[in-house]
């Protein structure tokens, strides 16, 4: 082999090194570059999301209303927050430190929160918040900043896990989903809303995940398909025509309001 080729074959090792490793650098994500030592416990919030493909598993907000709870007439509800220990487990308890932010704007009468710890010899545990159901949540939303800080038992975990915001309320909104729908459901009216949520309940589609092929259920009204097919979710456009049909067997007024149109599906 020449001395020209042995050249040329080196500087090509050394260019497909320099491609590897700036690939490997650009995968990195910022939010997993931080500092890691075996010998420390790490504590996260660990909310999964269920959605299509996410970006993160976890999840760094959600929102509940009592509205849309299918648990009608409740007065309070205790939300089920995962966490996520990373490092080295415990054989004793452990506790770990969460506040609220003072950037959060909600009633301290109605928001209280159970004691942070993690059970001995455990990687997960939960934390529970229970809200009280007031009369003011049925004309706000209320937010609720929780912030994991560091203590004697754990460093803080995961950076986009480190901060947890809960909007809470008792007024049914327009779901983020409508819009993408809005062709088959129509405009937006709760009563639409409320009925949908009967029909499409959750376990009602068996369908298994699009993408991931990972088994149902998986969608229901209030995870609803990212695409508007009927060739891909045929499930979920066979409860659609459900939902058409009890419109037109049933005379129903946005807000019981007679002098305005009933409501039809498209």
């Amino acid at each position: 082999m020449s001395n020209c080729t042995t050249l040329k074959i080196k500087k090509m090792k050394r260019l497909l090194l320099l491609t590897i490793s700036f690939l490997m650098l650009a995968g990195c994500k910022q939010n997993d570059l931080i500092d890691f030592n075996v010998e420390d416990a790490y504590i996260s919030f660990a909310l999964p999301d269920k959605s299509n493909r996410p970006k993160e598993p976890f999840l760094d907000s959600t929102y509940y209303s009592f509205a849309t709870d299918t648990a009608i007439g409740i007065q309070s509800k205790v939300l089920a927050i995962p966490m996520h220990v990373g490092g080295v487990a415990s054989n004793q308890a452990r506790t770990y430190s969460v506040e609220i932010d003072p950037s959060s704007d909600y009633n301290p009468a109605l928001v209280s929160l159970s004691e942070p710890v993690i059970r001995a010899d455990h990687y997960a545990d939960t934390l529970f918040l229970t809200i009280k159901r007031g009369e003011e949540l049925l004309t706000k939303e209320m937010t609720l900043l929780l912030k994991l800080k560091e203590n004697e038992n754990f460093k803080v975990g995961h950076s986009y896990n480190r901060e947890l915001k809960i909007v809470f309320s008792d007024v049914l909104v327009e779901p983020v989903w409508w819009a993408t729908w809005q062709r088959y459901l129509g405009p937006y009216y709760k009563e639409v809303l409320q009925q949908w949520m009967q029909v499409y309940y959750f376990g009602a589609d068996m369908s298994p995940d699009l993408y991931t092929g990972a088994p149902g259920p998986i969608y229901y009204w209030n995870n609803m398909p990212g695409s508007a097919t009927a060739s891909w979710y045929p499930i979920t456009f066979m409860y659609i025509g459900v939902l058409k049909k009890y419109f037109e067997d049933h005379v129903v007024y946005p807000n019981g309001d007679a002098s305005e149109e009933r409501i039809l599906l498209p």
